[in-house]
């Protein structure tokens, strides 16, 4: 299990982006919308435009999410923005040595209709620069972007159960027909459960579900044995983390629920 999240950062919504832009956007659906936490509220290219980047200044980290998206392909670059040549004559100190700025680019197909992408990276513990290109067969959108630190856990035990909450509405009227309005759908996973060393299971529930609360973090909840994009959540504990100390002197059993949001 892999959390983009930052417990030392006080900043909402607590990752390593410090800088978000986009070459190009619908004014009522700025770049900025990508930074809430609803995924429904969609970050829009200009009209008719299928092909947009968008760029991350991200202070340190190893993965990047991108969730709610059109895009059919993504290429993602990762690197440190350019590389330094040293004018002649001058050498780094011993010890040192300059930092060739190499870009690694990898490309991603994603279905066309409310895709979930999770790009690993070599990590980086300074600033770097992630861009994001998105093709799609419309006008290019997207709902959550988070990049950063990955906080990585354990994947949960296979016993684990997901079910569904619809948001739909449903009602007989007085002359006894059936109304309903079709609204949005959202996957909840219970009986989580992993076994993890002491230090982690403090990690987990106090310094990062504890701290950000009720809020949704960017969540790749198995990412060991099952590798596709059925387990990219944005989701929210449906209730505080509980430790069960059950495993040994040195590890413990953490017990949780996730609900992902809309």
């Amino acid at each position: 299990m892999k959390i983009i999240i930052d417990p030392t950062s006080t900043t909402d919504p607590y990752d390593n982006v410090t800088e978000i832009t986009a070459d190009s956007e619908d004014a009522n659906f700025p770049i900025e919308n990508t930074r809430d936490d609803f995924t429904t509220n969609l970050w829009k290219a200009a009209s008719g435009v299928t092909v947009a980047t968008i760029t991350l200044v991200v202070s340190k980290g190893s993965a990047v999410e991108v969730l709610n998206t059109n895009a059919t392909s993504v290429t993602v670059t990762v690197g440190t923005g350019g590389d330094y040549d040293p004018e002649t004559g001058f050498e780094p100190e011993t010890g040192f040595e300059f930092e060739s700025g190499v870009a690694v680019t990898t490309v991603y197909s994603l279905p066309g209709t409310g895709g979930r992408l999770w790009a690993d990276y070599t990590e980086i513990t300074y600033p770097h620069i992630i861009t994001i290109q998105l093709t799609a067969a419309a006008t290019v959108c997207a709902g959550i972007v988070r990049a950063g630190n990955v906080e990585e856990f354990n994947d949960p035990m296979y016993n684990f159960g997901e079910d569904s909450l619809d948001y739909s509405i449903e009602r007989e009227l007085n002359n006894g027909a059936d109304y309903f309005r079709k609204r949005n759908v959202v996957r909840q996973f219970d009986n989580l459960q992993m076994i993890e060393t002491r230090a982690n299971c403090f990690t987990f529930k106090h310094s990062i579900f504890d701290y950000v609360g009720p809020k949704p973090l960017a969540i790749r909840l198995v990412h060991n044995k099952i590798t596709d994009d059925e387990f990219i959540l944005f989701a929210k504990r449906t209730d505080s983390p509980k430790i069960t100390f059950d495993c040994g002197a040195s590890k413990g059993r953490l017990r949780f629920g996730l609900r992902e949001v809309i």
